[in-house]
């Protein structure tokens, strides 16, 4: 059974609760990719363990032993983008490569609305698992942000220590 976002990043937080959360969070999100791939495989060999178990059980009735039939999804290939995904990612904004609507960052609710995961899209466009789906201006605001709030955490830590 594959783990839930927040047991994945418990996990990975508590191994390395000592390093920078920039670190933590690209170990957070190979771990999700990871967590995704198995889901997939285990998705993928389900109906032959499910027959299998419906088989060994032998009291359920028909009904329940047929899976319902997933509805056919069509994958969106490179043929389908409609920008450059080379050029998709500028200073000010980020274009959707599946319908050309320009963001500061593309979410997985947008994407969902073209069926496709936010992995799936970055393997689509040729990122990398670790590019940021945003400006290049508003991941650099969020960064000096997140940096600003590990130097107010640790000057509390400090003066915490220091009136101990």
């Amino acid at each position: 059974m594959p783990l839930e976002d927040k047991d994945i990043f418990n996990a990975v937080f508590e191994k390395y609760r000592d390093q920078p959360i920039e670190f933590v969070m690209a170990q957070y999100e190979k771990a999700k990719l990871l967590n995704r791939e198995i889901e997939l495989r285990l998705n993928a060999l389900a109906p032959q363990g499910a027959v299998a178990q419906n088989a060994a059980a032998g009291a359920q009735s028909p009904a329940e032993s047929k899976p319902a039939p997933e509805p056919v999804r069509k994958r969106p290939t490179k043929k389908d983008l409609v920008s450059d995904p080379e050029k998709a990612i500028t200073d000010e904004t980020i274009t959707c490569c599946l319908c050309g609507q320009q963001f500061n960052t593309l979410t997985a609710r947008h994407l969902k609305t073209h069926d496709i995961s936010v992995e799936e899209y970055k393997y689509l466009c040729g990122y990398t698992s670790a590019q940021k789906l945003m400006s290049y201006n508003l991941a650099a605001t969020m960064a000096r942000n997140v940096q600003k709030a590990q130097a107010a955490r640790k000057a509390r830590l400090q003066a915490k220590e220091e009136e101990a």
